[in-house]
This record gives structure tokens, sequence and C-alpha cells, in this order.
């Protein structure tokens, strides 16, 4: 395998739908002295709609922790912080979002999470990069475990002869 760089030059208008996935023809321009690329030839492609450096990101699951305490209106608020889309629709991998979040960070020694207004950057659907508002070692909350007691097994029956064998 061997790997070409380029840049999209067009993405053509034209839908194709294939079993009800819809795909757009683009066009890449990629230097191909060696004539390795022939025209009609599949290729795995990764496009990069943005690329960051050294900054620090969190896990989307930290944008959507909400501990269940929470009161409604810290959530009303976290909610309404991002900006909308057309159609409701999220900000896709790569987006550069800059909208404010509220994150949860456990402070050293403290026993609950404490709301955090963060400024968020871009996204790759996994993680996200944070603009402002928490430092490199800030203990970020994604999830809460919860202990519970386990219900003791029925007592056996000394009359079932065991267990069944087919």
């Amino acid at each position: 395998m061997q790997t070409f760089q380029g840049k999209v030059v067009q993405v053509r208008n034209a839908p194709i739908t294939v079993q009800n996935v819809v795909t757009y023809d683009t066009v890449i321009g990629v230097s191909n002295p060696d004539l390795k690329l022939k025209p009609g030839m599949t290729a795995n492609v990764a496009i990069i709609v943005a690329h960051k450096d050294n900054v620090l990101q969190i896990k989307n699951a930290a944008l959507r922790y909400r501990p269940p305490d929470a009161t409604p209106v810290e959530i009303r608020r976290t909610s309404t912080s991002r900006p909308g889309r057309p159609g409701g629709g999220r900000s896709g991998a790569g987006q550069e979002g800059r909208a404010e979040r509220t994150v949860y960070v456990l402070p050293t020694g403290a026993s609950r999470p404490r709301p955090v207004q963060i400024k968020t950057g871009i996204s790759d659907g996994i993680t996200t990069e944070v603009m402002e508002g928490l430092k490199e070692g800030d203990r970020v909350v994604t999830a809460e475990l919860t202990l519970t007691a386990t219900a003791p097994s029925p007592p056996a029956n000394p009359f079932s002869g065991g267990r069944r064998r087919f």
C-alpha cells in the first residue's frame, strides 16, 4: 500500500444513491509522476478537515456527563449553550464548535464534582479541544459508578437432586 497526499479540488453536486447510501463524486488533485494511480481506481481516503498540535483535549463523554443531583438551571444552561445548527444537527468531526459548555471537575480531596464552564474548539467525535476553562491535570468526570448491594442467592433445595444434565 502506498500513501499519496492531495487536496480536494471539487465535490460534485449530483448525489449518487445506492442502497440508501448517498455519496458524492469528489475530485482530488494528487501528484502522480509515476502514473501509479489509474483512472477509475478505488482508493481509501482520509480527509483531514482540521488539525491542531499540542492542545488540551477531553473525552466527549465529559461533555455529556451530568450528575444525578444537577439542578434544572445547570442542565438548562449547559444544554442551551451550544450553538444551533440547521435541522437541529450536531457539528461533525473536525468542526470548530467554540461553544461554552459545562463539564464537571473533581477537585483534589473533594467527594463531589463541581461544574466548570469551558470553551471548546475542534472535535473528532471522540475527543474535543478545550480552549479555556481547564488546565492540564484537572480531573474531569466522564461517568459515575454506583455500588449496589448484591442480593443473596436463594438457598439450595436439598431435594432437587443437583444440576440437571441433558
